[in-house]
């Protein structure tokens, strides 16, 4: 299943249209899909339900709908007609003659800016399509007005295609938004869904087949495959290398952690945990002298290597050879030694995984990163990945799509950018570029140390033989999956802290 951008899925309309399917089949098919899902929630057919009408595709959609549901027998439907008619296009008048001609006991207001006070009665549902995906300009006072009125009433709500006043896109408020309990969406989940206030205004989400041609996908470059739960259980004992019964410790592979002096250890040791409970045979970690009894007591299942201030590149040379991945961020601080391992590792020949302060000294050289031998992966958050594009986080916010396309395209480099939604780019395999959005995880994940926890994941399943794209895709999913067993209700979700996460891996 794909999230797509507005562009991508007025593109996909445009190529059904091109092959010869017209919108009216499309209107017919996702009008059904909303009217289905109503029934579903909604099983009394002497239930009130109010349907809102914009004046473009979006409400020629809820229009259909009404018409549906009053075919199904249902003989409460009111329909307010919330748009401009000397704007309204050739397909919502169609279904609105359609309406009005078949059901002349559906009560319609609003046409000719009479009846207002529809609105003011008491509804088991509204439908909401005043406003499509095409929306991209804030909404009027009076539009603002309407859906905080809606807001505020009572009766299950459910979105056509999108809420209004949401951007289907950046997931951006457009002034105010409908708050959904369910968006009845069509064709393919829209990215606006996930991103910004997205999940808090679509409630659920159902996708609803209404016939586009799945060639189109081809064409569609900024599209976004949408990794959850039931994706991850179906995959992952094929995706993942199989554990032998008859292996050892050598055969999982070792982890090497690098940690700096001054750094924060309680990083570094979260990291080292995960990577243990992730599968891999041995965390060996290279750290300052000073810091080996913290870490023999903290974690006495992993090895520290240690290093002395005036020989560390001699000291590295031995551990990088000794070990199957490097880790180096967690625990890792931001100065002159950071720099030199940060160099010495892009330099190498040996796989890594760059995260937390090592993407910050990264992002002040970006030609080290370009130029490197070793094969890796970075995992960035918002801020560091707004460092690295050298940009305000809110710009990177509102067109994440774009700005961790570009950036794994420009330096060939396979990435997680982390959030409450996180997006993966793939590009090693020699398959081109591939965009994932993960959906597996809850707020839980929200914690300090979280993102060590991660980092120790995705090094753990490379040590264990997996190739780094699929270290990276699955390590982010096992990670969230975590969070899901642990956090079982709300209050679960606000008490997780990162070890939890660790606790609960596979």
């Amino acid at each position: 299943m794909y999230a797509l951008t507005a562009k991508g899925m007025k593109y996909m309309d445009e190529f059904a249209s091109r092959a010869g399917l017209p919108g009216v089949v499309l209107m017919e098919n996702a009008a059904r899909g909303v009217a289905d899902a109503v029934a579903e929630r909604i099983p009394d057919k002497s239930a009130k339900i109010l349907v809102l009408a914009g004046h473009g595709n979006n409400g020629g959609d809820a229009a259909a709908a009404a018409r549906w549901l009053a075919q199904m027998g249902y003989e409460g439907i009111s329909v307010y007609f919330a748009g401009n008619m000397e704007k309204a296009g050739n397909e919502f008048k169609r279904q609105m003659n359609i309406l009005v001609n078949a059901h002349r006991d559906v009560r319609i207001s609003g046409l000719r800016g009479i009846e207002r006070n529809i609105l003011n009665a008491k509804y088991d549902c509204i439908i909401d399509g005043i406003y499509g995906i095409g929306l991209n300009k804030a909404l009027s006072d009076d539009d603002i007005r309407l859906v905080k009125y809606i807001n505020s009433k009572s009766g299950f709500k459910v979105a056509v295609d999108i809420p209004s006043g949401l951007n289907a896109s950046s997931g951006l408020i457009m002034g105010e938004a409908i708050r959904a309990d369910l968006t009845v969406t069509f064709g393919s989940y829209k990215t606006g869904m996930f991103f910004g206030a997205g999940r808090e205004c679509c409630g659920e989400v159902r996708v609803v087949d209404i016939g586009l041609l799945p060639d189109g996908y081809e064409n569609v470059t900024d599209k976004l495959e949408v990794l959850d739960s039931r994706f991850l259980d179906s995959t992952i004992d094929q995706a993942l290398v199989p554990r032998a019964e008859s292996g050892h410790k050598g055969t999982f592979g070792t982890v090497g952690l690098v940690i700096s002096s001054n750094g924060m250890l309680g990083a570094g040791m979260l990291a080292a945990r995960a990577a243990y409970r992730a599968g891999c045979g041995l965390v060996k970690i290279f750290c300052p002298s000073k810091y080996t009894g913290f870490f023999n007591v903290s974690i006495p299942e992993a090895v520290a290597v240690p290093y002395k201030p005036d020989d560390v590149l001699g000291a590295f040379e031995g551990f990088r050879d000794s070990v199957d991945v490097i880790l180096i961020g967690p625990g890792l601080k931001e100065d002159s030694t950071g720099r030199l391992l940060v160099k010495q590792i892009l330099a190498g020949s040996k796989p890594a995984v760059f995260d937390a302060g090592a993407l910050n000294l990264i992002s002040r050289n970006l030609k080290a990163l370009r130029k490197r031998k070793c094969p890796c992966v970075i995992t960035p958050h918002l801020g560091e990945m707004a460092r690295l594009c050298g940009e305000d986080i809110n710009i990177v916010a509102r067109s994440r799509i774009g700005f961790s396309r570009k950036f794994s395209e420009k330096f060939d480099i396979s990435m997680v950018v982390k959030s409450d939604v996180s997006l993966i780019a793939l590009r090693d395999q020699g398959r081109g570029q591939k965009l994932f959005i993960n959906t597996v995880g809850n707020s839980g994940l929200a914690t300090a140390g979280s993102g060590d926890v991660l980092a120790g994941v995705i090094a753990s399943l490379i040590a264990q033989g997996n190739p780094l794209d699929t270290s990276l895709m699955y390590g982010v999913m096992v990670h969230g999956k975590a969070a899901e067993k642990f956090a079982k209700d709300g209050d679960s979700k606000r008490k997780m802290m990162a070890g939890d996460i660790i606790d609960n891996l596979f």
